[in-house]
């Protein structure tokens, strides 16, 4: 009997693990059919969808023609416009459009000034009114690589003169920006800008006395380069060579243009802070003398700092100076060590008003009549900035002359400038 059940018991188990397994190769069957259904439904999606982006890109192609044959059609539109418009006009006229495509930046600005100056000398534009330079400014793109300057230069006390007209050719290997013509060249903070871009309304002694009444404007070449260093400070180098000689009045150089004057600037600047720049520069000049071949014999150093602090949106001060120190051989059967400098202060307490003063010292060149003297010379100012565009200045100048004599001059000067193209005014 015990036997009888205990095969029963493995007859029943048996039946329900075959049962079991029946059961799951049922389901496995059933899953797979519905996953074949599942598949070809998204093959058929996956179809329909290929179809919707081959007629949504055929579309776009469509449209993109029709918008071509659009812009054709307004071109040639346009173009007919203006055949339209210089047979209405004049056959030998052209359009506005058309003209403004040839002609280049052109601007005007002119310097007037009063001077009453107690010299006895009656020099050029003492105790008058006169037009001390009317300057007539173009420049335009040659090509995407190139631009040309130029700036003549007309007076009441002087004749006609060409100031400057140089190519300027960017994109050079080394990133690299060159200079070609008659300009003014990169050195210090004064030799390199226009009178209507001073501070005073005369340039510093120094400035007169060693390179010209206006500094130096010569031909030649020159070559910038802005150096990308890891540090905060920005660099700009330049070098040059000019030909030889001195600006109107200057004396460290000789008469003679053939000696050529090579040259050579490093600017750097840096934020000190959110509302404070610092810039200073090395320059480096040499040239001969006199109207000799014979080689270098004057060399120049220059220092020069600008400190400029914000002091609000309207309000700032800027403290500049500039130092040069000049060697010449053999000047008088003994070598020549002389230097001169300048500082000036400037603030702006107004959007429209500033004042400030400068002081100048220049020890000066074959100064045999009256050794170890200089010239120097204190200057105080107000100018009010009526625009961007039209400026007005008084200044005082006391100066102390190695001749012994003092000489006082007081300037009432109007700077005013027209046109696309014009010089800075600030």
């Amino acid at each position: 009997m015990k036997k009888f059940k205990f095969f029963l018991i493995i007859f029943f188990h048996l039946c329900f693990l075959s049962n079991f397994e029946s059961r799951a190769e049922s389901s496995l069957e059933e899953e797979m059919k519905v996953m074949k259904v599942q598949f070809e439904a998204m093959q058929k999606r996956f179809s329909v969808l290929e179809e919707t982006v081959a007629k949504q890109q055929s579309q776009i192609k469509a449209q993109e023609e029709t918008k071509q044959a659009y812009e054709r059609r307004i071109k040639d539109l346009e173009e007919q416009l203006a055949k339209k418009e210089v047979v209405a006009g004049s056959s030998s006229s052209m359009t506005r459009a058309s003209a403004a495509k040839w002609l280049p930046e052109i601007g005007v600005v002119a310097d007037a000034v009063a001077t009453l100056d107690s010299a006895k000398t009656d020099t050029n534009g003492s105790d008058r009114l006169s037009l001390r330079e009317l300057e007539l400014v173009f420049g335009s793109a040659v090509d995407p690589f190139s631009r040309l300057d130029a700036t003549i230069s007309f007076s009441d006390t002087e004749n006609p003169s060409l100031e400057e007209a140089y190519l300027t050719r960017f994109g050079l290997p080394f990133d690299t920006t060159a200079r070609l013509g008659k300009f003014k060249p990169k050195v210090g903070k004064v030799l390199g800008v226009h009178r209507d871009s001073l501070d005073t309304v005369d340039e510093p002694l120094v400035i007169q006395r060693y390179f010209g009444a206006e500094g130096l404007n010569k031909s030649g070449v020159d070559f910038s380069k802005t150096l990308n260093l890891p540090w905060p400070i920005t660099h700009q180098v330049t070098v040059g060579i000019l030909e030889g000689g001195n600006g109107d009045g200057g004396t460290i150089f000789g008469p003679a243009r053939r000696t050529p004057t090579a040259y050579g600037h490093i600017k750097n600047y840096i934020d000190l802070t959110d509302t404070t720049g610092l810039e200073f520069g090395f320059s480096d000049l040499i040239g001969s003398r006199d109207d000799s071949a014979s080689g270098f014999e004057t060399h120049v150093l220059g220092f020069d700092t600008t400190l400029t602090h914000q002091l609000n949106a309207t309000q700032n001060i800027k403290f500049q100076g500039e130092a040069f120190n000049v060697h010449r051989k053999q000047t008088f059967n003994a070598d020549s060590n002389i230097w001169g400098s300048y500082g000036l202060v400037d603030l702006r307490f107004h959007p429209q008003w500033s004042t400030g003063f400068r002081y100048d010292y220049v020890e000066l060149v074959d100064n045999i009549n009256n050794p170890g003297k200089a010239d120097q010379g204190l200057s105080g100012y107000l100018t009010f900035y009526q625009s961007e565009f039209a400026r007005w200045r008084a200044q005082f100048t006391h100066k102390n002359l190695t001749a012994g004599k003092d000489d006082n001059a007081v300037y009432l000067q109007g700077t005013f400038a027209i046109g696309e193209h014009k010089h800075k005014l600030q």
